[in-house]
């Protein structure tokens, strides 16, 4: 199931493609303004004869972005023009930046969403296998000893697929293996699935039980559909974060058939509360963001041997979203708060960030403790008062 720590995770990369876009849209402002001082190639005059002056213009307008960006206005003899092209593309920067975070935002949890659509095929293609086995039976022309369309009777893949919400969040999620898709499930089948001696064995026998049935499942499921090259390059083409997404996958699709009878096997949820992981998980993204001024304050005041563009820009956002965590989030002890934001910084920020997150965020959350600004309260802390 997904957790907090994968939540974590997420909006963590998020927050980094977002300031990767306000970079680069920064950089775009720049370009307009560059833009605005062209030379005018239908006045008769010739281009070279104009460049220096607008090249000044431009040059001013720059200047004059770059304070009206810090808040820092001193220049008050910049021509109309300069200044002119300046507002105009501080608002062109400013309109971008938001609608990429709406934008970046919906991603994020689209992305965590359609780990349940993965869930789902993966699922599905159990199902598909069922009926590439009746399909192999029915192709062959002389008898065999491969008695396939047994499996394609196992009574779990087909409690499997009579399952009401299986079928209609298959339905209405749009999910399905298509024609083109056979060609590599039949592949799948002949070439790995059909020769396992595991399975094998299990078509030799004419009668099987619930816990036949449900072993050769989980078999096959563990073996090959979470497993076999071929299906993970086909997920990895469609899901760029498959990598980091197939342990809840695994996780959701083996405890679908951790059952004792056909009775038990439902499908499982994304998560135990998804819209109590999804308001944590929008909101540690909006926190951190809203008040990034106000932390890179904090912790700049904490660091004063170092410049702020000294530290690494993943260290800065994991320290950030470490204290909106701290701060805004009553119910996560804070040692559970720092001990996950080490873990995020030994794996995706430098060699010594998971040292240096754990000193300042501990030091930090005591400061803020002390001045009232963490305060945790719940089953099991201490309410600061």
């Amino acid at each position: 199931m997904v957790n907090r720590r994968l939540l974590r995770t997420k909006a963590f990369q998020t927050i980094y493609a977002f300031r990767t876009a306000e970079r680069a849209n920064y950089q775009l402002a720049f370009d307009y303004i560059a833009e605005q001082f062209l030379p005018n190639l239908d006045l008769m005059i010739p281009k070279e004869e104009q460049m220096p002056k607008l090249e000044g213009l431009r040059k001013l307008a720059e200047l004059y972005f770059e304070e009206l960006f810090k808040g820092e206005v001193k220049a008050d003899d910049i021509p109309a023009d300069s200044k002119n092209a300046a507002k105009q593309a501080l608002a062109i920067y400013r309109d971008a930046v938001k609608r990429d975070r709406v934008r970046i935002k919906h991603a994020m949890i689209e992305e965590v969403e359609k780990i349940y659509d993965n869930y789902l095929k993966l699922l599905l293609l159990l199902v598909e296998l069922a009926d590439v086995a009746v399909w192999d039976e029915q192709r062959r022309l002389l008898e065999s000893e491969h008695k396939t369309s047994r499996f394609g009777e196992n009574q779990v893949i087909l409690a499997l697929r009579n399952l009401p919400n299986f079928e209609n969040e298959i339905i209405r999620r749009d999910l399905r293996w298509t024609e083109d898709d056979q060609n590599f499930i039949r592949k799948l089948f002949l070439d790995a699935v059909l020769p396992d001696t595991q399975f094998q064995a299990y078509l030799r026998t004419s009668k099987h039980n619930f816990e036949e049935d449900l072993a050769i499942v989980v078999h096959i499921l563990k073996t090959f559909v979470l497993k076999h090259h071929s299906v993970v390059a086909y997920f990895e083409e469609k899901d760029l974060n498959w990598g980091e997404n197939k342990d809840v996958l695994k996780s959701l699709t083996t405890k679908t058939f951790k059952i004792q009878s056909i009775a038990e096997l439902v499908l499982q949820p994304l998560a135990l509360n998804w819209d109590d992981d999804k308001f944590y998980f929008t909101d540690l993204f909006d926190q951190t963001l809203n008040n990034d001024d106000e932390y890179e304050k904090i912790i700049i005041e904490q660091t004063k041997n170092w410049e702020a563009d000294r530290l690494a820009m993943t260290d800065m956002i994991i320290l950030k979203m470490g204290l909106a965590e701290m701060i805004h989030f009553s119910s996560i002890p804070v040692k559970v708060s720092i001990n996950e934001y080490i873990e995020l910084a030994k794996n995706y920020s430098t060699p010594k960030s998971g040292q240096f997150v754990n000193g300042l965020l501990d030091v930090l959350s005591q400061k803020l403790a002390e001045e009232g600004l963490v305060r945790k309260s719940g089953r099991g802390l201490i309410d600061n008062k």
